[in-house]
């Protein structure tokens, strides 16, 4: 009797959660809610308004209740310049989605850029970026390589260079280029140390030198050479 007993619970919950499910899914059901619109907040600067279009039309005509949510914000991140996407449902037949744009901060090797959390990606055009700082190196090293030009320009600021482009070789070498036409060539060995000290001993070098485009090797544990632009 016990057992008859479970079984019989055990169809009736199937059966109501059959009817629920029914009731919420089923376009013949008076409860049926399908998504007809959305509503986009903000404005969108780099994203195209079209290509926001196309994903969210494919779920129209969802359930209001069991439309994915996760899917769709899945489906938006995937769209060129989005960061970020929330989507939430809102009664009785609305999305609202509210998408946040990569907020571009350099430039990273030939066609692509970093965003202020030091993640690379790769838009179609990026010209109206090319006064961006240029930073190439390995992509696993991007947020490294963040850091270091945060840290590397802060420091040069007491001498009023400007950085234009950081390169990080594989062997730990930077190649730091400045506004001027000068490099710094510096390796991770007490690498901030020695362009401070560089730093420190730059308004003392001779004129002819300062104003002429030179590289300036900080790799020695003692001084630096001053040498010929490369």
């Amino acid at each position: 009797m016990i057992k008859r007993g479970g079984l019989a619970i055990l169809a009736v919950v199937l059966l109501s959660t059959w009817g629920i499910s029914w009731l919420f899914s089923d376009k013949a059901s008076p409860l049926f809610k399908p998504i007809e619109h959305y509503e986009l907040a903000g404005e969108l600067h780099f994203i195209q308004p079209e290509a926001v279009d196309q994903v969210l039309n494919h779920y129209f005509g969802f359930s209001f209740w069991q439309v994915n949510l996760d899917e769709i914000q899945s489906d938006l991140v995937q769209l060129e310049w989005v960061s970020q996407a929330v989507v939430k449902r809102q009664w009785p037949n609305r999305l609202y989605v509210a998408i946040e744009e990569q907020k571009p901060v350099a430039r990273w090797g030939g066609s692509g850029l970093i965003n202020q959390t030091g993640e690379v990606f790769f838009p179609k055009e990026r010209g109206e970026f090319n006064a961006l700082v240029l930073l190439e190196g390995e992509e696993v090293d991007a947020k490294k390589m963040l850091s270091a030009l945060v840290v590397f320009q802060a420091q040069l600021n007491a001498i009023e260079f400007t950085i234009v482009s950081l390169k990080h070789q594989l062997d730990g070498v930077w190649w730091i280029r400045l506004l001027n036409g000068s490099e710094i060539v510096l390796d991770s060995k007490k690498g901030e140390y020695k362009l401070e000290t560089f730093i420190a001993a730059y308004p003392q070098l001779a004129k002819t030198l300062r104003k002429s485009a030179q590289v300036y090797d900080l790799r020695y544990s003692n001084g630096f050479i001053v040498g010929n632009a490369q």
